[in-house]
């Protein structure tokens, strides 16, 4: 009952959270394929042939910038803070931008590239194929392989960083010594789906499980995930599912817990942090919540936002970038 009155009284008083659209000079931010961190964003420009492009934010505007050419050519490129990475040829090049220079740290014979993170104190992490993990010290790049195959990386920090496993379901946290699997919640889950589909995928369901589709740490050192329970069709597992319920995850340095979100939108894809602690969630179609105070707001779109493709923090803090059709601000 005091949680409902605390809730009732924030959602009450605090103030409605801002919307700043922003510009930019590149139609590549008309596509899809986005990411966006700080005061770099990136995207796969189709308009002739696939190239990827690189802007950066002056404080007003959205800027292109000239990247290398193994950067535009690449087939899979990401950023993290002032970090830009591309895989061509075998090889999964890792720039550090400052201003226009872009400085190379490769890792050879590196295979593809698959998601890249860097954390606040400067130490970068870079995951490959397979279960091959690399760790920039400043000098030079160490082996630390995952337990399991990776898609994404979270650096929180040098001695405190996370890797998803393919399968979006056991998140691994990296110590600075060894990497240990955690658990995600899995009680009160609902029934495997009856009936199924026809032709190749089959005509079952998987059984119910909880899966990570984005995260973000705080400065507190907690995690925070937006999650689905999906069901996969049982011979087309990772390629045709369907999302049985949505709710968001904390990881509060022993265990993960469940958070359930004042709002349940059909989907849950993004979650975001910003500078003053605020924890901002996203579905497919726009920012929903937001959790700052101690209480949840519910977010109202502006009017002709287009489907939400991606959110990232700013690079001063100040809220969160919100990609969907244009960049604008959330605050």
């Amino acid at each position: 009952m005091i949680l409902n009155v605390v809730l009732a009284l924030s959602l009450a008083v605090a103030p409605a959270p801002k919307w700043e659209r922003t510009t930019s000079d590149s139609p590549a931010f008309l596509t899809k394929d986005h990411e966006i961190d700080g005061g770099l964003a990136i995207a796969l420009d189709w308009e002739k042939r696939p190239v990827w492009r690189v802007t950066r934010w002056t404080g007003r505007t959205w800027r292109t910038m000239t990247a290398p050419a193994a950067f535009a050519g690449a087939k899979n490129a990401e950023i993290s803070r002032s970090w830009a990475f591309a895989g061509k040829g075998g090889t999964i090049h890792a720039w550090r931008i400052s201003g226009t220079r872009w400085k190379d740290h490769p890792i050879r014979s590196a295979g593809r590239l698959v998601d890249a993170a860097v954390a606040a104190d400067g130490e970068v992490w870079v995951a490959g194929t397979g279960k091959r993990a690399w760790r920039w010290d400043g000098a030079r790049w160490h082996r630390q392989d995952t337990p399991h195959a990776a898609v994404r990386l979270l650096a929180a920090g040098g001695d405190d960083v996370w890797a998803l496993s393919g399968d979006r379901r056991t998140p691994m946290h990296w110590d600075g010594g060894q990497w240990t699997p955690t658990a995600l919640p899995a009680e009160n889950l609902p029934p495997t789906p009856k009936g199924g589909m026809s032709g190749a995928c089959g005509t079952r369901w998987t059984a119910p499980a909880v899966e990570i589709t984005d995260w973000a740490a705080d400065a507190a050192g907690g995690v925070w995930a937006s999650a689905e329970v999906r069901s996969h069709a049982a011979k087309c597992v990772g390629h045709v599912y369907g999302t049985l319920r949505t709710f968001a995850l904390h990881w509060d340095g022993e265990r993960w817990r469940r958070v359930d979100l004042p709002v349940e939108p059909a989907r849950l894809e993004h979650v975001a942090t910003d500078a003053s602690g605020a924890v901002w969630f996203g579905s497919d179609r726009r920012p929903e919540v937001v959790l700052r105070a101690g209480g949840w707001q519910r977010i109202t779109a502006p009017r002709g936002l287009e489907l939400l493709d991606e959110m990232g923090p700013t690079a001063d803090g100040r809220g969160v970038w919100v990609w969907a059709g244009r960049i604008y601000r959330l605050s």
